[in-house]
């Protein structure tokens, strides 16, 4: 894909410790829509940041 190459570069590998199955569920997901398990950790951690943005604009 065009500039992907360029998004690798400005990632940043991490490791964390996952409940087994909660692992298992996300890379079914991944397999069902045919995605990669990088791009919907990136868009949960991305999901879970504008929740908690949005929640400190309501307080």
């Amino acid at each position: 894909m065009p500039g992907e190459e360029e998004a690798e570069k400005t990632k940043q590998q991490i490791g964390a410790r996952v409940d087994h199955e909660l692992l298992t569920e996300v890379r079914i997901l991944g397999l069902r829509q045919r995605r990669r398990f990088n791009e919907l950790i990136e868009e949960a951690l991305k999901d879970l940041l504008k929740k908690y943005a949005t929640s400190k604009k309501k307080a």
